[in-house]
C-alpha cells in the first residue's frame, strides 16, 4: 500500500481528519449555537438516564462526554449527535441486572464494562464491513420494541412522580406496584411531578423549538431552593459529585464471556437503527453519503469512550439530532464544543442540581417515553398482518416480560420473519401477452395466452434450502393442474441457488420424466451452471434443455413434441 492510499485509509476511518482541514470559519457560529442547545438538553437528560441504566446521576454526564468526542472522531455524520439513550440505559439495566445486585460498586464497573463490550464489537463488526446486517433488522420489530418500551418508560417513572417506592420486575410488575401502593401518595412530590409533565407538554406543543427540559430543569432547582421541597418530603437528586471522572479498565462479570458479547449484541440491536436512521437522514438532507460500515466504528467509539470514563451505553440519537440540526449544526465540531461545556458543567456546575426534585428527573423521562410513543407507525404496522403480529409480540414482551425479553423476542422474531420470507420463494405461472409480445405473470395479466400442452414457470427469489420443497411442490400442484407435456423453468429472478435447492430440482426434474413430461431450463445463471456441473445435474438435464429466453425454450419444446406426435399450437 502506497503512502496516498495509507493516508486515505487512515482519513475514511479517523474521520475528523478528513472534514477538519477544509472547515469554514463561516460555520463557527451556526457549530456554537448548536452546541448550546444539545448541551441544553443533554445535561439533564444524562442525568435523568442514569437512573434508567441504575447508575448515580454523574455517570450520565461522563457517558455523554465520552460519546460526544468518540463519535466526533470517527463518525460518518455531521449532523449525528450520540449519547445517553433511554432505550438504551434500560437494556443496559436489564443485562447487568444478570450480573450484578443493583446499586453495588460491581453494578457501576459492570455497566461501563459493557459499554466498552458493546463499542468494541461495534468496531470489529465496523472493520469487517458488516454494515449491511442493518438491511436484516425488522422495523416492525425494532417499531414495536420502541412502542412497548415507551409506554414502559411512562409506567417505570410514575414512582418518582407520586413519590412512592418501586417494585422489582417488568414494566406490567411496576404498574401493579403503583395501583397497589397509590395510596402512600406524596402530594408534594405529585404537585411537582405533575406540573413538569403538563409544562413540558405545553413547551412541546406551543414551543417546540424551546430546550424544555433544560428549562424545566432550572425551573424545578429554583423551586426546590425556594421552597425548600426536601423539607416538605419531595426527594431531590442529592450531591453529584465534580471533578473530572477517572478512565476505568474494563472490569469482566464473573460470567461466560458469551453472555457479555449477548448482552452487548442487545445494546447493538437497539441502538444501531436508530443511530444509521438519524446519519441516513440527515445525509439524505444535505447530500452526502454514509458509509454504514464506518458508522458502525463511530458508534462503537463513542461507546468505547462512554465507558472508559464510567458511562454507559450509549447511541445515535434522532431527537438530539434534530435538535442540532434545528440550531444549525454543520459539523462534528459543534459535538466536540458540546463535550467542553460539558466538561465544564462536571467540574463547576454539579452542585446546581443537588435540589433538583427527583420527580422533575422522572417528568424529563416520562416526556422522552411519550416521544417514543408513535400511533401512526402502530396504524401503518396494521396494514400487515405479519408485521403487526410481530410489532404487537414485541411490545407485549417488552412491557409485560422486560427489557431485555423484548430484545430477545425482537431478535428472534426478526430471523423468523426473515426466515419465513425467504422460504417463500413464489413460482409463478407464466403466458404468452401478444401485446407486449412477452411471457408475463399470469395472475397480473390475466388477459395473457397460456401455451397449450406447455407450463412455463418463472421462480421469482432464490431456490435454496428453506424453500426447495415449497418450490417443488408448486410446480407439481401446477402440473397437476394444466397437464402439459412440456414444463419450462425461468431462472432470471434466482439470484442464489444450494446444492439443495439443485436436488428439489431434480427430483422435480425425475418425477416429472417418469411421466413423460419433459422440463427446460431458462437464463441459467454461470454460477448456477458451474454448480450444475459440479454436480452433473447438467448431464442428467442435457446440454439441449438449457436456453436464454423462454422463447427460445418454448420453440424447443413445441417441436419435440411435433416430433413424438404430441399435440401443440405454436404461440
Amino acid at each position: 500500500m502506497n503512502s496516498k492510499s495509507s493516508i486515505a485509509a487512515v482519513k475514511k476511518t479517523f474521520t475528523i481528519a478528513e472534514w477538519l482541514p477544509h472547515y469554514k470559519l463561516r460555520w463557527l457560529r451556526f457549530d456554537i449555537i448548536a452546541a448550546l442547545s444539545v448541551w441544553a438538553l443533554l445535561v439533564p437528560q444524562g442525568i435523568a438516564y442514569s437512573s434508567i441504566a441504575g447508575v448515580p446521576a454523574q455517570y450520565g454526564l461522563y457517558a455523554a462526554l465520552g460519546s460526544l468526542i468518540g463519535y466526533a472522531l470517527f463518525g460518518t455524520s455531521g449532523q449525528v449527535v450520540t449519547g445517553p439513550s433511554a432505550a438504551i440505559a434500560a437494556v443496559s439495566a436489564s443485562v447487568v441486572t444478570l450480573w450484578a445486585s443493583a446499586g453495588s460498586s460491581e453494578w457501576i464497573a459492570y455497566t461501563a464494562t459493557l459499554g466498552v463490550s458493546a463499542g468494541v464489537i461495534y468496531v470489529v463488526l465496523g472493520v469487517l464491513k458488516m454494515g449491511w446486517i442493518s438491511h436484516f433488522l425488522s422495523g416492525a420489530v425494532l417499531g414495536g420494541f420502541v412502542f412497548g418500551f415507551g409506554f414502559g418508560l411512562i409506567v417505570d417513572q410514575m414512582p418518582k412522580i407520586l413519590g412512592i417506592s418501586k417494585a422489582d420486575g417488568s414494566y406490567f410488575d411496576v404498574l401493579v406496584g403503583v395501583v397497589t401502593d397509590i395510596g402512600d401518595t406524596s402530594m408534594p412530590t405529585l404537585a411537582v411531578g405533575a406540573v413538569s409533565i403538563l409544562l413540558l407538554l405545553a413547551f412541546r406543543r406551543f414551543l417546540p423549538r424551546l430546550p424544555r427540559t433544560i428549562v424545566i430543569v432550572i425551573v424545578g432547582i429554583v423551586l426546590s431552593d425556594l421552597l425548600n421541597f426536601e423539607n416538605h418530603g419531595v426527594a431531590i437528586v442529592g450531591e453529584i459529585p465534580d471533578g473530572l471522572p477517572t478512565f476505568l479498565g474494563p472490569d469482566l462479570p464473573p460470567v461466560p464471556l458469551s453472555e457479555v458479547v449477548l448482552g452487548s449484541l442487545a445494546i447493538i440491536f437497539i441502538g444501531y437503527s436508530e443511530s444509521l436512521a438519524a446519519a441516513k437522514e440527515e445525509g439524505k438532507k444535505y447530500d452526502y453519503e454514509i458509509d454504514a460500515s464506518q458508522e458502525m466504528v463511530g458508534q462503537g467509539m463513542a461507546n468505547v469512550g462512554s465507558g472508559l470514563l464510567g458511562g454507559y451505553a450509549v447511541g445515535g440519537s434522532l431527537s438530539k439530532t434534530t435538535v442540532a440540526d434545528t440550531a444549525g449544526q454543520k459539523t462534528q465540531l459543534a459535538s466536540l464544543i458540546t463535550a467542553g461545556l460539558l466538561l465544564l458543567t462536571i467540574l463547576l456546575l454539579t452542585g446546581f442540581f443537588t435540589t433538583l426534585p427527583q420527580a422533575v428527573l422522572g417528568a424529563v423521562v416520562i416526556d422522552a417515553g411519550i416521544s417514543l410513543i408513535k400511533f401512526r407507525e402502530f396504524r401503518f404496522y396494521r396494514l400487515s398482518d405479519r408485521d403487526f403480529a410481530a410489532f404487537v409480540a414485541t411490545a407485549l414482551a417488552v412491557f409485560f416480560i422486560g427489557v431485555l425479553a423484548g430484545v430477545v423476542a425482537g431478535v428472534t422474531l426478526a430471523l423468523l420473519l426473515l426466515i419465513v420470507s425467504s422460504s417463500r420463494t413464489p413460482t409463478r405461472q407464466m403466458a404468452f401477452a401478444r401485446a407486449d409480445n412477452a411471457y408475463v405473470r399470469v395472475d397480473h395479466y390475466p388477459e395473457a395466452e397460456l401455451v397449450p400442452g406447455i407450463l412455463v414457470v418463472a421462480i421469482c427469489g432464490p431456490l435454496f434450502f428453506a424453500d426447495a420443497d415449497s418450490f417443488r411442490s408448486s410446480v407439481s400442484r401446477l402440473v397437476k393442474a394444466t397437464q402439459p407435456h412440456s414444463v419450462v423453468v425461468d431462472f432470471t429472478a434466482v439470484v442464489t441457488m444450494d446444492v439443495d435447492g439443485m436436488a428439489a430440482l431434480l427430483q422435480l426434474a425425475g418425477d416429472l420424466r417418469g411421466r413423460n413430461i419433459r422440463v427446460f431450463l431458462v437464463n441459467v445463471g454461470k454460477n448456477h451452471l458451474e454448480l450444475m456441473r459440479r454436480t452433473s445435474a447438467l448431464d442428467q438435464f442435457g446440454a439441449d434443455a438449457i436456453h436464454r429466453t423462454v422463447r427460445q425454450a418454448v420453440a424447443c419444446a413445441q417441436t419435440a413434441a411435433k416430433k413424438s406426435g404430441e399435440d401443440s399450437q405454436p404461440s
